[in-house]
């Protein structure tokens, strides 16, 4: 890495750091000079350097925001708390619709983090493993507890196996909307971010041992980890948006079967 390969480093983990809004870092320039001597020591010849930058100084952050959530009754925990809020609950928001539930849910996979904490066995993928306990949150609610919908003044109570496919419903109008186009910014590119190329990999090998359809196995990893709306898809495969979503269902349902799946998740939790 050259001299203006080294600037161009440390601003890049700089801007990540402003981008998001964190703070725990005291001292930012022997962080970024960390990152960016890591990365001079290793060969990036598959991904490009700015990307691994991010995913580097995403990898380091989350060392910081672990051992800053463990330093009990501190204000450096509460600040890193206040931090995990504003990551989970936009993906709350997304996956609920509903800003009360979105922040009750959001509070309780707080504490169980704040319980677990001891358990998380790779603080460089701490993001990862908090969103897991938020899914998981999220997904006993609708399970035990039903949906309540409205339809022509009627109060209908929904069982949750229906409701949960309704949680990940995205129509094609969600597309270009406001609220979609925020989306990325606002759950800094979600879930993929957060975990550990050794995790991602994991993960596809998980989908396809999981998922045999090779166009349900596209579509979750498009729409999961490269960032690619339900449209864009669609297009690529060459079916409709509708199938898209119908693909998308049969594949999460499988996936949620899955031993290989079922397995991950609970070692992740541990």
């Amino acid at each position: 890495m050259e001299e203006s390969g080294k600037e161009q480093c440390y601003r890049t983990v700089l801007n990540v750091l402003a981008k998001r809004g964190w703070q725990l870092v005291r001292d930012e320039t022997g962080f970024a000079e960390k990152i960016c001597a890591e990365l001079r020591q290793r060969e990036t010849t598959d991904t490009p350097e700015r990307v691994a930058i991010e995913r580097a100084t995403i990898r380091h952050y989350c060392q910081v925001l672990h051992g800053a959530c463990s330093e009990s009754g501190s204000s450096l925990q509460k600040r890193a708390f206040e931090e995990l809020w504003r990551y989970l609950y936009p993906i709350a928001l997304y996956k609920t619709h509903n800003a009360d539930l979105a922040q009750d849910l959001t509070q309780q996979a707080l504490e169980k983090v704040w319980k677990k904490i001891s358990q998380c066995r790779e603080p460089g993928s701490f993001l990862s493993w908090a969103t897991l306990i938020l899914i998981n949150e999220i997904r006993e609610h609708y399970r035990h507890k039903g949906h309540r919908e409205e339809k022509s003044g009627e109060s209908n109570w929904v069982e949750t196996e229906i409701v949960e496919s309704e949680m990940e419903h995205s129509d094609e109008s969600e597309e270009h909307s406001e609220f979609s186009q925020r989306r990325n910014a606002s759950i800094d590119d979600g879930f993929s971010q957060a975990v550990t190329d050794e995790t991602q990999r994991e993960l596809f090998a998980i989908i396809r041992t999981c998922i045999k359809n090779p166009q349900q196995q596209k579509i979750l990893v498009d729409s999961f980890f490269n960032d690619k709306g339900y449209k864009e898809i669609a297009e690529e495969l060459g079916i409709t948006v509708g199938n898209v979503h119908v693909l998308r269902h049969r594949a999460l349902s499988a996936l949620r079967k899955c031993e290989a799946f079922i397995q991950f998740i609970e070692d992740q939790l541990q």
